[in-house]
């Protein structure tokens, strides 16, 4: 029996080896894609990192506010004199955020009165978030020390302005604040696998179906169940040899580039790649298997095709609205196929460590699903309809 699978075994592999084209545009895009990605957003992160670090201000009109450029100066602030057509400036995203000061603003200020300053910056450019939020922070902390400094002249005491007094302590430690950041890894990671063996399991299925030779096949007197158990095998092995290579493709970006440009956010080493592999074969078996049983009731290989990508719509959706629902880990998502794993991924990139049932309760799940599928697949191998029907 266990030989029977290995030669339905290697003569898939060898099939697939066949195809050079396909092998090869498949790993490419798996050690390329999701690796280019990661250095692209450890470059655009450390951008903004380094410009929320660079205490800079331009001011228009900043004669006119002495008692706030002095406070900046203070602060070793850089203050910056902004051009006079500071607002296409900004609107054209070559300066951040611009403090235009009216002439009367000093006047105001010395009388009580209130005294207006303009922000102007455009929030629909990223990049200048930092230099944004940077201004405002500095503004409300001089808006504080005038107020402090006028109670105390009073001689009233500034802590009678503040009732409650708010100490912020965040608990995440920066690994968590860059796992948040880097959401791709585990996004490639659970799509890597579909990638890998989509081409095998349509081809094993659907393609020898509408080339006529699964039928000689199974006139072998051999059960249909080992077919199915030795084209599952190649699939997964194909499926898990890309989900490698493609994190192997992390691991270089990140061990060469991405944690010297975010050295306290990112941290994705040999341990990490272990265990994002561990978690990670156990779903492309899945993934494989019931690529194959979807492709078994394709016509066509195009057909199948179609069929298949459905489920990696399917999956892709699932880290997309993991992403955006903010959802809450949960002892009943290890439960479920595909979320189990990203959950786990999650605690693995975050630091948070990776129990039993984490790792264990998403691999049993998916390995019960693939084999209840590609038992359905030796079922359906012997449906004349299945095997015969071509039109």
């Amino acid at each position: 029996m266990i030989g029977r699978v290995l030669t339905v075994y290697l003569k898939e592999i060898r099939d697939a080896l066949r195809d050079r084209r396909t092998a090869l545009m498949v790993l490419v895009a798996s050690v390329v894609t999701g690796p280019l990605t990661l250095v692209l957003v450890a470059q655009f992160v450390s951008g903004l990192e380094e410009r929320a670090a660079t205490l800079k201000v331009r001011m228009s009109g900043a004669e006119h506010a002495p008692a706030l450029v002095n406070f900046l100066r203070r602060a070793d602030v850089e203050i910056e004199k902004a051009p006079v057509d500071y607002a296409a400036r900004v609107k054209d995203g070559s300066l951040d955020a611009v403090v235009a000061v009216p002439r009367d603003f000093h006047e105001r200020w010395l009388a009580h009165d209130e005294a207006r300053v303009e922000l102007v910056y455009d929030d629909s450019r990223t990049e200048s978030s930092p230099a944004i939020r940077q201004t405002e922070r500095l503004l409300a902390a001089f808006n504080r020390e005038t107020a402090y400094l006028r109670l105390m002249a009073r001689g009233v005491s500034p802590s009678l302005n503040e009732s409650v007094k708010v100490e912020r302590i965040n608990a995440a430690t920066p690994r968590q604040k860059g796992a948040v950041l880097l959401f791709l890894i585990p996004m490639f990671a659970i799509l890597a696998p579909l990638l890998g063996g989509m081409t095998l399991a349509i081809d094993a299925t659907a393609g020898e179906r509408e080339r006529g030779s699964l039928e000689p096949l199974l006139a072998n007197p051999v059960p249909t169940a080992v077919f199915a158990v030795g084209k599952w095998l190649a699939a997964w092995t194909s499926a898990t040899v890309v989900a490698a290579v493609t994190l192997a493709g992390f691991l270089a970006a990140a061990v060469l580039y991405a944690e010297r440009k975010l050295p306290a956010l990112l941290q994705f080493g040999v341990p990490e790649f272990t265990r994002f592999v561990a978690v990670v074969v156990p779903l492309a078996a899945l993934t494989s298997a019931a690529q194959m049983l979807i492709s078994t009731y394709g016509r066509s290989y195009r057909e199948a095709q179609t069929y298949v990508s459905y489920l990696a719509t399917a999956v892709s959706f699932i880290p997309l609205v993991v992403m955006f629902s903010g959802a809450r880990e949960a002892a009943w998502q290890s439960f479920v196929p595909v979320l189990g794993q990203l959950m786990a991924l999650q605690r693995v990139l975050r630091g948070d460590g990776l129990s039993s049932s984490d790792a264990f309760v998403p691999a049993a799940v998916a390995l019960a699903l693939a084999v209840a599928a590609v038992a359905a697949v030796a079922r359906l191998l012997r449906d004349e309809r299945i095997v015969f029907g071509r039109s």
